[in-house]
């Protein structure tokens, strides 16, 4: 059981078969593709697979990551590009001190994390809120970050934050939803 789902005997046989051995990118793009095509094994445990060969080639050959796999911030673009289009619909941005759009954050640009981006909002008094795609690491799991906070580094250690879990997308959502609206209230 992973998750709540069942994933085969053969599946996790599979799994610890990719992660124990060494492969040249070829073999890993053989496994992607045979995953991908088997009609043996359920679309949860093709995913369950697929992760795995992804992280492998992303780790042992992060020059051809890309090439093979699409840019490592896709995922995170694609999930905030769809939450930013509901958010349009339901919120007034006209106020937004900051860019309305899916932003690179900083600590991926430094090199600090793997994968970071956000989507934010700024009001004229300072406070702010976003909701963050992040991956620590290719190994790691990534996750969505949800903070309100009043800018600036007397206000530090009154931020609220709260992380969850991708699967989770919707409670995340939620959250922003509801700081999101605090945060243009206060601007009026």
């Amino acid at each position: 059981m992973e998750n709540g789902k069942k994933i085969s005997e053969k599946v996790l046989k599979i799994k610890g078969i990719i992660e124990t051995k060494e492969y040249k990118i070829k073999e890993l793009q053989n496994f992607y593709n045979n995953i991908n095509n088997s009609k043996e094994i359920s679309e949860y445990e093709k995913e369950f697979l697929t992760e795995i060969v992804e992280k492998k080639i992303r780790v042992e050959f992060p020059s051809k990551a890309k090439k093979i796999l699409g840019g490592k911030s896709e995922k995170a673009k694609e999930l905030l590009g769809e939450v930013m289009v509901d958010l349009l619909k339901e919120f007034n941005w006209s106020n937004n001190e900051v860019k309305t759009k899916v932003k690179a954050g900083g600590s991926m640009i430094s090199g600090k994390e793997f994968v970071c981006h956000y989507i934010s909002y700024k009001n004229d008094k300072g406070y702010s809120t976003a909701i963050a795609y992040i991956q620590k690491t290719p190994e790691e799991d990534p996750y969505l970050e949800v903070h309100y906070r009043k800018v600036g580094k007397d206000f530090e250690q009154d931020k609220e934050e709260k992380i969850f879990p991708i699967q989770l997308r919707e409670e995340a959502v939620t959250l922003y939803k509801t700081y999101l609206s605090k945060t243009i209230l206060s601007n009026v």
